[in-house]
């Protein structure tokens, strides 16, 4: 019985290492360890930036904001059911850009439609405006279970993001938080902060102002800093 089970046992490993011969391997144990499951690594010892995928662009507003409701590119946005898409007037001159839904907005298919609702409409009522004369839209039109973007999905959704201006061709732009910032102007909210940035978007001129995003004004000098930035655009219009 044992001779068997000898027998067995070797004809399993002369199998295994037939099936790895023809495969193309020829050392068992290499001189450098190497990870084969993770990107290369760099001489830096840092793993290799994985490119975002080839993103076809969009010709229209139509066609762009089909895509973001329907695209199944980035897995981690979920189902198309639980997208929300832009809403507003497209000709009203004020471009508001946020990073991504927040679960209330999946849940009602609004963006702002729960806890920063009252808040958010609060900063447009200071602006003179409300949620009818801006044209409200996200990088993202779904929410990843993370919350949080992925690098490769962030890069390929910011280029969709300024298509997306240019199509709408607002006289002013409004960004909320770094994500939404970045996006657009290559920095943070904080570091555009105290400055009416301008950008030129294939000939469509727009001025932006970021700040802070909603979620994250929980205290005075918060809501404060916001304010002097949102003036700029008042005077902006105003002029």
């Amino acid at each position: 019985m044992g001779f068997a089970h000898e027998n067995t046992t070797v004809d399993h490993v002369s199998s295994v290492m037939r099936w790895w011969r023809d495969a193309g391997v020829d050392v068992m144990i290499d001189e450098q360890p190497r990870s084969w499951l993770t990107a290369a690594v760099a001489k830096t010892g840092r793993p290799a930036a994985i490119a975002p995928p080839k993103i076809e662009r969009q010709k229209t507003l139509g066609s762009l904001v089909e895509w973001l409701m329907t695209s199944e590119e980035f897995p981690e946005l979920g189902p198309i059911q639980r997208r929300v898409g832009p809403s507003g007037d497209v000709a009203c001159g004020l471009m508001v850009l946020t990073d991504l839904p927040e679960t209330a907005d999946v849940d009602s298919g609004k963006l702002f439609a729960g806890e920063l609702a009252s808040l958010f409409d609060n900063m447009l009522g200071a602006l003179g405006r409300d949620r009818g004369s801006i044209y409200l839209a996200s990088l993202s039109a779904g929410r990843p279970p993370s919350g949080r973007l992925s690098t490769a999905a962030l890069q390929s959704l910011s280029e969709k993001a300024r298509d997306h201006v240019k199509f709408v061709a607002p006289k002013q732009l409004w960004t909320l938080g770094s994500a939404a910032s970045c996006a657009i102007l290559g920095m943070t909210d904080v570091e555009a902060h105290g400055k009416l940035h301008s950008i030129n978007l294939d000939d469509v001129m727009v001025d932006v102002m970021a700040t802070a995003h909603p979620r994250i004004l929980n205290s005075k000098d918060k809501k404060l800093r916001a304010w002097a930035n949102m003036q700029r655009l008042i005077e902006k219009d105003v002029n």
